[in-house]
């Protein structure tokens, strides 16, 4: 007769717990559905395989999840995400550690069959919490009705490489994207890679007709994310601040290209601490109080320039910094290279949001700061060029 040991018993008990509750969770939806109270089921990829769950509910996403064009409402949801996908890492992380398994606290997730049309920015934020609740557990996470999901949003998801962030099924060409909007992989690091964005540049070229290729060149994108890699290795995390959860302090790149517009957008992210936050260590503040103090004045606000109710006016003060204060040779003039790009092109926008602060330069526009409803984490900075 054959021995049976302890790890093999173990694992008979494990998996006939997890068999029983999947019967009762089955038994339970089944009595639901009997009285018109059941909740939707769920198809669950997990580990290369489909499940169907009948105990989550979805969270519906906005049907337009872009910050150009419904900013509010994707600012709301992207803080959810994070909140919900550092939260459950952190706790599952923590049952690894303990070597417990047990079932999430809250048996939701956010029902991406809502969304109809996705921003690039919006799209590499999400990038940046995936990839964050990856390397907190240490494995992809799950989807949801993967297979319901609007053709469009799983192209751009996978072209921006989220198939190595969570659970995706094989890529089928019955379903491939025809459209005009071309997107690169995104980038991550922690250090400036001068070859990795010279390479995104080369590719965003590419995309576009002969005419307009030096047209690129000439407004130098390399340039504005050169800066802002720099100012997140120099600022977004600062040594001793106190996270909360096991914090990638990574950067994040991507572009992309309108082949019917010939518009080129690039995005940079960070999860740092905000410009707002970190404004008043920088070396050249000292000169800039007094004329903050006028803004506040003039603008009849009585909370201090550090209140997040004030990032907006925050952010119009940092560009008004030639030189921000690391000694980098290669950090040139600052933020205001950023702006430099968009003055090269022949319409170009810039869009800076941290926390809850927004500024926008724009050809032909005065330069504008305003307040969002909801924050952001971090520091997102985009370029929305037309050659």
């Amino acid at each position: 007769m054959k021995k049976v040991t302890i790890d093999q018993i173990l694992f008979r008990k494990l998996t006939a717990r997890d068999r029983a509750r999947r019967r009762a969770d089955w038994l339970r939806w089944r009595r639901s559905k009997r009285i018109g109270q059941a909740t939707p089921q769920a198809s669950i990829l997990l580990d290369g395989k489909r499940y169907r769950s009948h105990g989550y509910k979805g969270t519906p996403l906005p049907s337009v999840f872009c910050l150009d064009e419904n900013p509010e409402e994707t600012l709301r949801a992207i803080q959810e995400i994070n909140d919900k996908v550092i939260a459950g890492s952190m706790e599952a992380k923590a049952d690894a550690a303990a070597g417990r398994r047990r079932r999430p606290k809250t048996r939701t997730y956010f029902d991406f069959k809502t969304v109809e049309s996705m921003g690039a920015s919006a799209a590499l934020i999400l990038a940046s919490i995936y990839q964050t609740g990856k390397s907190i557990t240490g494995r992809r996470l799950r989807t949801y009705d993967e297979h319901r999901w609007k053709p469009g949003v799983v192209w751009l998801l996978r072209q921006l490489g989220f198939h190595e962030l969570l659970e995706m099924q094989p890529y089928s060409r019955q379903h491939r994207y025809t459209g005009d909007f071309a997107i690169q992989p995104f980038l991550s690091g922690q250090r400036a890679d001068g070859e990795e964005l010279g390479k995104l540049q080369e590719a965003l070229t590419l995309l576009l007709p002969d005419e307009l290729r030096e047209k690129l060149l000439t407004a130098e994108p390399y340039g504005g994310m050169l800066e802002a890699i720099l100012n997140s290795y120099s600022w977004a995390y600062p040594e001793g601040h106190k996270w909360g959860y096991d914090v990638l302090a990574n950067w994040w790149l991507t572009g992309a290209v309108d082949k019917q517009t010939n518009t080129v957008v690039v995005c940079a992210y960070d999860r740092g601490v905000s410009i707002p936050f970190s404004l008043p260590l920088w070396e050249h503040w000292g000169m800039l109080q007094s004329y903050a103090q006028k803004i506040l004045r003039r603008l009849k606000l009585s909370s201090s320039l550090e209140h997040s109710t004030n990032d907006g006016v925050a952010l119009r003060l940092a560009m008004k910094i030639a030189k921000t204060a690391t000694q980098l040779p290669q950090h040139g003039k600052g933020l205001h290279t950023m702006v430099e790009v968009a003055e090269r092109a022949r319409y170009g926008r810039l869009r800076i949001l941290s926390r809850y602060g927004e500024y926008v330069w724009e050809t032909g526009k005065r330069p504008r700061s305003f307040n969002h409803q909801y924050p952001l984490l971090g520091t997102l900075v985009e370029w929305h060029l037309e050659l």
